[in-house]
């Protein structure tokens, strides 16, 4: 046996570990601070919030606020007159089956939910008629990154989905949007979505609303299997990043003696339109109006023979009025520096 360096004894040599580190005996002190180091670390359990008659909430709002990230709120049938907003991040609002309705309430003047945290999910809900001073009650307001909505119900809000987060994904599947969009002389959107990196909406029926259905200033916009049914002139969808649409219905009966159009792309890139329908009773009509400068690819879209697949009818004057707004805007910020420069700030 080698000896032992001066000054250290056998037992102690023996209770270090893998690389001479001290080894904590069990039950000692080294061992109860490892466990607690190690509970610390460890994340609390994600919680299912029940809301309901006879269930620990009796409104929704009561549970979003006890809950914790990646908690989820799960919402009995029921028809209950309250609002909600939250800034904890991922949580999950959702009904409990069929039935359970928010409605005639909203929070903040903005929205029946207004989710402040990142990466929400809401889905199985219907948000029924919210309404505000300013005209733009949204079912939903998002004002933090990331959302995902699946077979949520906009019944008759002022607008569905608001929001003007930028970065993140917005994410909407199997939804209804009914009604809406309009109050008094002025009009909103079943969706207006601002600088999102992307606004994906998928098999979702856009149908009676007052307004426009999609407004987005996404960097990229994909809509996939959905249905748009309208008897406005307004457009459908209007978009300014880069856009897709596959699959997609677009219904008029509306009567005019101008050439609407379902679908304004505004951006620089050339949108992209894959096997989309056009389908209206009475006057002439546009599937996509093309601003973007840009030539589209357009694949197997069914459009009327007296109605016409692309046009780029305005496109001058749109960028013509885009440079002098932006030549607007420099002048004004070069006259800010200057003034800047002046006062020596």
């Amino acid at each position: 046996m080698l000896p032992l360096p001066l000054g250290l004894s056998r037992e102690a040599d023996q209770s270090r570990g893998e690389g001479g580190l001290p080894q904590a005996k069990p039950g000692g002190r080294g061992g109860r601070s490892a466990a607690l180091v190690l509970l610390l670390a460890t994340p609390a359990a994600a919680k299912t919030l029940a809301v309901g008659p006879g269930q620990p909430f009796d409104r929704p709002s009561a549970a979003i606020r006890a809950a914790q990230p990646g908690d989820t709120v799960l919402i009995e049938p029921g028809e209950y007159y309250d609002c909600a907003s939250w800034s904890t991040p991922s949580l999950t609002i959702a009904g409990h089956g069929p039935g359970a309705v928010l409605t005639d309430t909203t929070c903040q003047g903005k929205a029946i939910l207004v989710a402040g945290g990142s990466g929400a999910t809401i889905r199985d809900l219907t948000l029924a008629r919210a309404r505000v001073a300013d005209g733009n009650g949204a079912g939903i307001r998002l004002e933090a990154p990331d959302l995902l909505v699946e077979r949520v119900t906009f019944a008759n809000d002022e607008a569905g989905l608001l929001s003007g987060v930028q970065g993140g994904a917005i994410t909407v599947t199997d939804c209804r949007f009914e009604g809406g969009g309009s109050v008094g002389q002025h009009w909103t959107y079943a969706i207006l979505a601002g600088p999102a990196a992307a606004l994906v909406v998928r098999g979702s029926v856009f149908i009676g609303g007052q307004g426009g259905y999609v407004s987005s200033d996404a960097g990229e916009t994909v809509l996939s299997g959905n249905s748009f049914s309208s008897d406005r002139l307004l457009p459908a969808v209007i978009a300014s990043g880069r856009l897709t649409l596959e699959d997609n219905t677009f219904t008029s009966g509306l009567e005019t003696a101008g050439t609407p159009m379902a679908v304004l792309a505004t951006g620089d890139a050339g949108p992209v339109l894959r096997r989309n329908r056009l389908l209206h009773s009475a006057t002439r009509m546009v599937l996509l109006r093309n601003w973007t400068g840009d030539t589209p690819i357009l694949e197997g879209n069914e459009v009327p023979p007296r109605d016409q697949e692309v046009s780029e009818d305005g496109a001058l004057r749109h960028r013509l009025s885009s440079a002098a707004h932006a030549a607007k805007d420099g002048l004004r910020s070069l006259a800010g520096r200057g003034k800047r420069f002046i006062l020596g700030q």
